[in-house]
């Protein structure tokens, strides 16, 4: 019995492990992007899209953040400077590098129509920082949320098409 327990419990183990780095590693990517974007966006501003309240408390504590001049998502929230926009099929209603930076953590792998919303993105802001799932990580294959898969080439295409994006994962 105490083997099985032990076989069982190690089955177990191992994708609350992968879980648990997971996230690790998705909060300290999603800070790097952040700083990143704060710096590309040169005192413009930042528009924050998917800011949507099921966040998590860092992207809460990002939507908050004085730099944050618009949040953007198809949800509606309380969060600070919030509008609520379907970004898969409405334009961005803001001018042209309106903004000093578009920050978008985890968002592009929700949307069917990723390639216009990036599109917007780019419009309205001197430089894109977008955040995606690791390639590598379970996570981003399991979510049933997820209507992309972005691989490493993928990402890298994205970013020769958009040199103006900078892409983590």
């Amino acid at each position: 019995m105490n083997s099985l327990a032990l076989i069982l419990g190690s089955v177990v183990g191992i994708p609350v492990a992968c879980a648990a780095v997971d996230l690790l590693h998705l909060t300290a990517t999603k800070d790097v992007a952040f700083e990143e974007a704060m710096r590309l966006s040169n005192g413009k501003g930042i528009i924050n899209l998917g800011a949507g309240p099921h966040r998590t408390y860092q992207g809460q504590v990002i939507a908050e953040s004085p730099e944050i001049l618009s949040n953007i998502d198809i949800v509606p929230n309380g969060i600070p400077h919030f509008l609520q926009l379907d970004l898969e099929k409405s334009a961005l209603p803001f001018a042209d590098k309106q903004f000093g930076c578009a920050f978008a953590s985890h968002v592009l792998e929700h949307l069917v129509n990723w390639q216009f919303s990036l599109a917007e993105m780019v419009r309205v802001a001197d430089n894109v920082v977008v955040v995606l799932p690791d390639p590598i990580y379970f996570s981003g294959w399991l979510s049933p949320s997820h209507e992309q898969h972005f691989s490493v080439e993928e990402i890298d295409e994205i970013a020769e098409l958009y040199p103006e994006v900078t892409v983590y994962y």
